[in-house]
């Protein structure tokens, strides 16, 4: 068997039907899965350390070779109060 395929995934409630999911597909046995905070599936990608990261759309920029292989995404058609919008200056 070849090495698996090492995927960090934030461990919020919104992303359990995802996890949920990985962990029920047919790739299980493939996977290796560790559930962190979104810093830290960040830091893995950048670092080499997974090769897969559900990561905040703002660090795309800064991990090299990036590839976005897919549309799927953790959003919501409406109020949510998990996300605080923060800045110094007014918006």
């Amino acid at each position: 068997m070849n090495r698996p395929i090492k995927v960090s995934i934030v461990s919020y409630l919104n992303s359990i039907p995802l996890l949920h999911g990985l962990k029920n597909s047919d790739l299980a046995d493939e996977i290796e899965i560790t559930e962190d905070n979104p810093a830290q599936c960040a830091e893995k990608l950048k670092t080499g350390i997974v090769d897969i990261g559900l990561i905040p759309v703002a660090v795309l920029k800064e991990v090299e070779n990036v590839s976005v292989f897919s549309d799927f995404c953790i959003g919501c058609d409406g109020n949510v109060d998990s996300v605080l919008l923060v800045s110094e200056e007014p918006i």
